[in-house]
């Protein structure tokens, strides 16, 4: 499994505006399974008062680079508007999928 891991800061005086352009992004580009398929998104408060909207999706195989590009789309769409986010994705292997890499099977966790 390779996991797409999308995080985006804010300022929590524009949590509201966050929220409801997250709305209009998805209703113009809803979320297509045949390159990502979500696993959750988590929110939280960080040490210097922002706030911290975490995702993590499951890519198709061969499909890494379509999912990098929606969903730099869909952070530039919320940095567009909205002063104050930054934003960062990376892909990443899964644990099991990195122990391959080394040639050795995973332990069961």
């Amino acid at each position: 499994m390779v996991l797409m891991l999308n995080q985006v800061w804010f300022p929590p005086e524009e949590s509201d505006k966050v929220a409801k352009r997250y709305i209009d992004w998805m209703k113009e580009n809803p979320p297509d399974p045949s390159i990502e398929k979500t696993i959750c998104i988590g929110v939280r408060s960080t040490e210097d008062g922002h706030v911290l909207a975490i995702g993590i999706g499951d890519i198709v195989k061969g499909k890494e680079k379509d999912a990098l590009i929606n969903t730099t789309k869909g952070n530039l769409f919320l940095a567009a508007k909205i002063p104050g986010i930054r934003y960062k994705s990376e892909i990443m292997l899964e644990f099991s999928e990195a122990y391959k890499v080394l040639g050795m099977t995973a332990p069961e966790i």
